[in-house]
């Protein structure tokens, strides 16, 4: 038997057993190693310690963190260059080198030349897209609402341009795979959800109803606050179940915001007030909606009643009180818009008709009582006479809708009771004059200031 002596232990040749050289190497304290052949990305690893392989995996990312990237977005490059480390990641040399096994002096000594590749791991630092995100925009252009008007006739639509931005769940893969290859990244891009889908905007294709109202043009500041409010309301679209308020969406009603004095109803009196004429648009509205038979949700009746609708169909407004609000309660999505012009407003709701389908609006017999009188004192009348400053009585109407498809009534509810408290008569007297009579009782009338 031949016995070759090798540094650390003894083989034998020929025979049937090998001494080891682990031996020797645990009795040196030698530190176990990677599995032999390993590479992490371009790092090759293999044969070394776990402290050793992290060393060197964080020393080949100094480097590689700092060269230009060039990014892409929908084929175009960039002017600015980023460096990966501008893009959110950074190696993770603990998580790199834990993929790699261990093997003992056995493995390392006789294992095979098989080279072994795990992936770099990165993690996520905090960084800023701002920069990013607006090149994302200036390609894409800026969002804007999907928008429906009606113009000489016709139906004119324009479909919702949505929000584009930058993946960045998705960035610091391709920002790696650019390091690791052409170092190129192709930015990905996360397209929102639209609110309105352009489905949707396909199933809108006529009128389903609309309603007029005149008013005097020659009133410029409440003509002026018509117009305004009106404008808000233009193009509002609601998909089935969705609300509109008058309030929310017209919004305060200031002389900043554009809003005149004009004429309006205060504790069932005529007074002045900003934004006085609204009221009128809300009507409107209103009546637009119930022809459509759509479903009213708050609506409020005039302390007054008001000369451009019947009883029982006004629906006053007043910021922080009185709204009115509209829903959808079609199964197709529908568009408010209103067209303005000098002594005369409309507001159409454009949709899908229900085919065959007719709408009635009707009011009970209306009911009259006196208002009672109400006597003031003003210094300003000469002695002993009266003036009377308002006569009115009181006023209740019920109001109910119908529909009918082909001829055949399905539906009929009823929309409400209205109260119009007419003032009573109210009587002014100057100083020293007769103790007056008891005044006749009078009922309360609706508080609260609102346009008329």
């Amino acid at each position: 038997m031949k016995i070759f002596m090798k540094r650390g232990g003894i083989v034998l040749i020929g025979g049937v057993a090998i001494v080891s050289v682990v031996f020797a190497a645990v009795v040196q304290g030698t530190e176990a190693k990677l599995q032999k052949g390993s590479r992490i990305g371009f790092v090759d690893v293999g044969g070394l310690t776990v402290a050793e392989a992290q060393k060197k995996v964080r020393l080949w990312w100094e480097t590689a963190k700092v060269q230009p990237l060039t990014l892409t977005v929908e084929d175009k490059s960039l002017k600015k260059t980023y460096k990966a480390s501008e893009l959110g990641i950074a190696v993770d040399d603990v998580a790199s080198v834990a993929q790699v096994p261990v093997e003992g002096l056995v493995g390392q000594v006789l294992g095979s030349d098989e080279v072994h590749k795990y992936p770099v791991k990165t993690k996520a630092i905090e960084f800023d897209l701002k920069g990013l995100k607006a090149a994302v925009t200036d390609t894409y252009g800026k969002p804007t609402p999907a928008k429906v008007t009606y113009v000489g006739g016709q139906i004119v639509k324009q479909p919702e341009v949505p929000t584009y931005t930058v993946d960045e769940d998705a960035l610091p893969a391709e920002t790696l795979r650019a390091v690791m290859d052409d170092q190129v990244v192709a930015v990905p891009i996360k397209q929102e959800t639209k609110k309105i889908p352009d489905d949707a905007l396909d199933q809108i294709t006529e009128v389903v109803s609309e309603f007029s109202t005149n008013f005097s043009a020659d009133n410029r500041p409440r003509a002026n606050n018509i117009k305004l409010a009106s404008s808000k309301l233009n193009g509002v679209i609601l998909l089935p179940g969705e609300k509109v308020g008058f309030n929310e969406t017209v919004g305060k009603r200031t002389i900043e915001g554009g809003y005149k004095e004009a004429g309006v109803y205060i504790n069932g009196r005529h007074d002045t007030g900003v934004g006085g004429g609204i009221c009128q648009v809300s009507t409107t509205l209103y009546n637009a909606s119930l022809f459509a038979n759509l479903k009213i949700v708050e609506r409020t009746n005039h302390s007054l009643p008001v000369p451009y609708v019947p009883l029982g169909r006004d629906a006053t407004v007043n910021y922080g009180a009185q709204n009115l609000v509209i829903q959808n309660s079609m199964d197709t999505p529908i568009v408010v818009c209103s067209e303005y012009q000098p002594g005369r407003l409309t507001f159409r709701i454009l949709g899908k008709k229900v085919p065959g389908q007719e709408v009635k609006i009707t009011q009970g017999k209306i009911s009259y009582r006196d208002g009672g009188t109400r006597r003031e004192y003003d210094p300003t009348l000469p002695a002993g006479t009266t003036k009377v400053i308002h006569s009115g009585d009181d006023k209740f109407v019920q109001s109910f809708r119908t529909v009918f498809v082909n001829g055949v009534k399905v539906s009929s509810e009823k929309l409400g009771d209205s109260f119009y408290g007419g003032g009573g008569t109210i009587i002014l007297y100057g100083p020293k004059a007769k103790t007056p009579p008891p005044s006749n009782p009078t009922p309360p009338a609706v508080v609260g200031t609102t346009g008329h």
